[in-house]
């Protein structure tokens, strides 16, 4: 019955009709010569049994025939396989049967096919063992966001169980905002674009940056069948790029002598930087509470008080309060708190300044026991208070008001506060107002014009009840914050300037550099880095004094700025040691002819203090390799090609191999 089943239905219909025939043929012919009339009729049924035998054979023939030129036909492609199947695999025998020979055929491809699935599964199996010991966060990631495959390490560092992450949403695995700070790079790898960033991972409970990488899958059709994440951590580079240790001298020199607390504390929340009024009001000296964190100077009460502005500006929000001591009698603060942001964004650090506000605070809280002592106190204060009632209406206001409104107080008091500010500057006001009417203490900043400059307010409004414990008004207090603006903005440009030169220091040379060579990357373009120090500079401070060789300096700086174009970034890292950024480069030789023209511009001589002087420098070049990620290398090569121009005799430059 198998050997049927291999051929059509037309076929097996011609065959069993032949052989029915036979067979019929046959038993006529056995009982023809038993039938007594067959004996009988002059021979005449002799004769038609011979014709119908005949017949009968010829159809059997003729049947029998076509069903074995059919079966021929049929089982030639049989033979045809079996013979492809045995080309592929000698092993198999020919018996001569083509159905037994496919049947074994068939039986070792599925032995095959096992031995195919067990190899998958291996490699499978080898593929986990290769990523999990992966030093970095693996992850595979579906078109529609779906985790599909995440090595240990990331399982280990967003806190799921092993085998829990598959299938997982990455805004579940990820978290509300570190999966905000990736999608839009997600977007941009599922339309085809490969992506690096850096964010910022706060909720795991440790503060973390991770640099990302996303790699897009193309499918055969060419369309984007998921990406690929790779995730490391990079959190200690992130701190040593943004170290202030290069400018602290100069900082300390201002904030010295500054009456109110003031430093720099970083992600990790350990001093980086204080000043000396610390050792006036903690009896801490600066060099005791540098590497400290901000529970351990404060202790566990006070960190408890101020925890969470702490939070709030390493988010980004920059947060002003005030706080008291705790102790009876104790000292009253403003802290202003303001982000380190560095240039993509994320926040590294903050700068703190602590004021004393004490006596002003306690003038506020005895205003309503002496109204003259209040006048005399508050009208000496160098800020605008004022008492306003629940219809709006001015109480009190402190003699600053004349100067703020430009008329005496007798028309400024008891006139609605609507009636003397500006519409606009009335309802950027009212929201606050209307804060404090509802028990809660508002604050704000706005900047304002006085005599045609631009100065900056911080205000505050505070809610006041009577003995019945209802509100009675809303008392308001306005601050000429600019000197604090200006000392903040000198802060930051100390931060990222060399003072004497006024050029981009260490820390801004290396974002500069960073960025300068991803540029180079995406470009195309060549860029080279050259190392740059003065002749004999030692002799000119031994000579001449440290006066002059600031000078010197100066002037060398200046000649730099010229010698190069605006797009070029000139640096200087430490004493006489520049280094300047060439971006943009056709041809890497153009590299020597910006050294040559540097050499040229110091040519001529420096008047010192009136004294001209010959200053010449000697440059080491190093040029950006299509392969460059670390900016130390290039340095490093350019600073060995310093040493070997200063060994061709100075006043020359060499480029690094």
């Amino acid at each position: 019955m198998r050997f049927l089943d291999l051929f059509s239905l037309t076929t097996r219909t011609a065959l069993i009709t032949s052989l029915a025939i036979l067979l019929a043929t046959l038993a006529g012919i056995a009982l023809i010569p038993a039938s007594p009339a067959v004996l009988s009729g002059d021979g005449l049924w002799t004769g038609v049994g011979q014709v119908i035998l005949v017949a009968a054979l010829l159809l059997a023939t003729f049947f029998g025939a076509l069903a074995l030129r059919t079966i021929h036909h049929q089982l030639v492609p049989l033979q045809q396989l079996r013979q492809l199947m045995q080309a592929r695999h000698p092993e198999i025998p020919d018996t001569g049967d083509v159905v037994a020979d496919l049947s074994l055929a068939f039986d070792i491809l599925r032995q095959e096919q096992d031995r195919t699935l067990r190899h998958h599964e291996t490699s499978q199996q080898r593929l986990r063992l290769i990523a999990d010991n992966i030093p970095a966060l693996v992850a595979y990631v579906d078109t529609g966001c779906k985790v599909v495959f995440a090595n240990r390490m990331y399982e280990a560092a967003y806190g799921v169980a092993p085998g829990q992450v598959e299938g997982m949403a990455a805004a579940d695995l990820l978290g509300a905002d570190v999966f905000a700070q990736s999608e839009p790079f997600m977007r941009d790898v599922l339309s085809g674009k490969a992506a690096t960033f850096e964010r910022l991972v706060t909720h795991t409970g440790t503060l973390r940056w991770e640099r990302v990488s996303y790699m897009p899958e193309t499918a055969a059709d060419g369309s984007i069948a998921g990406f690929i994440a790779l995730a490391e951590d990079i959190t200690e580079l992130k701190r040593a790029q943004h170290t202030f240790a290069r400018s602290e001298m100069r900082l300390r020199m201002i904030t010295d002598n500054m009456p109110a607390l003031i430093a720099y504390i970083d992600a990790d929340q350990h001093y980086r930087f204080c000043n000396a009024y610390y050792e006036t009001i903690l009896n801490l000296p600066p060099a005791q509470v540098l590497g400290l964190t901000v529970r351990e100077v404060t202790g566990d009460t006070g960190y408890a008080a101020i925890a969470a502005d702490i939070d709030r500006v390493l988010r980004g929000e920059r947060v002003s309060f005030e706080q008291h001591s705790g102790q009876p009698g104790g000292r009253y603060f403003l802290h202003d708190y303001l982000p380190d942001v560095d240039a993509g964004g994320a926040v590294i650090g903050f700068y703190s300044m602590v004021l004393d506000i004490t006596e002003r605070k306690q003038a506020e809280l005895h205003r309503r026991a002496s109204e003259t002592l209040l006048r005399n106190v508050t009208d000496s204060l160098p800020a605008l208070v004022s008492y306003i009632d629940n219809d709006e209406r001015y109480r009190f206001n402190n003699l600053p008001h004349e100067q703020w409104f430009g008329r005496p107080l007798a028309q400024i008091t008891g006139q609605r506060v609507a009636d003397l500010l500006t519409p606009d500057e009335y309802a950027r006001h009212k929201q606050y107002y209307d804060q404090a009417r509802e028990g809660k203490v508002a604050r704000f900043e706005f900047e304002a014009r006085q005599d045609g400059s631009p100065r900056y307010y911080q205000a505050a409004y505070l809610p006041q009840f009577d003995d019945q414990q209802q509100l009675s008004g809303v008392c308001g207090m306005i601050n000429d914050i600019t000197t604090l603006k200006l000392v903040e903005n000198q802060l930051r440009v100390l931060a990222r300037h060399d003072t004497l030169t006024g050029l981009p220091n260490r820390n801004q040379f290396d974002e500069k550099l960073a960025e300068a060579m991803a540029r180079s990357r995406r470009s195309g373009h060549a860029m080279a880095l050259m190392f740059l120090d003065i002749d004999h500079f030692k002799s000119i401070n031994d000579t001449l004094g440290h006066h002059s060789g600031d000078e010197v300096l100066c002037e060398f700086a200046r000649r730099l700025l010229h010698a190069v174009r605006q797009t070029d970034t000139v640096s200087r890292l430490a004493g006489d040691e520049f280094v300047i950024i060439l971006e943009g480069l056709q041809l890497p030789e153009e590299s020597s002819k910006v050294a040559a023209k540097i050499i040229s511009a110091m040519s001529t001589d420096f008047d010192i203090l009136g004294v001209p002087r010959r200053i010449s420098t000697s440059i080491g070049i190093a040029v950006g390799k299509i392969n460059d990620n670390d900016g130390s290398v290039l340095l490093r090569r350019a600073d060995e090609a310093l040493y070997a121009a200063k060994a061709a005799g100075r006043n020359t430059f060499r480029s690094a191999p």
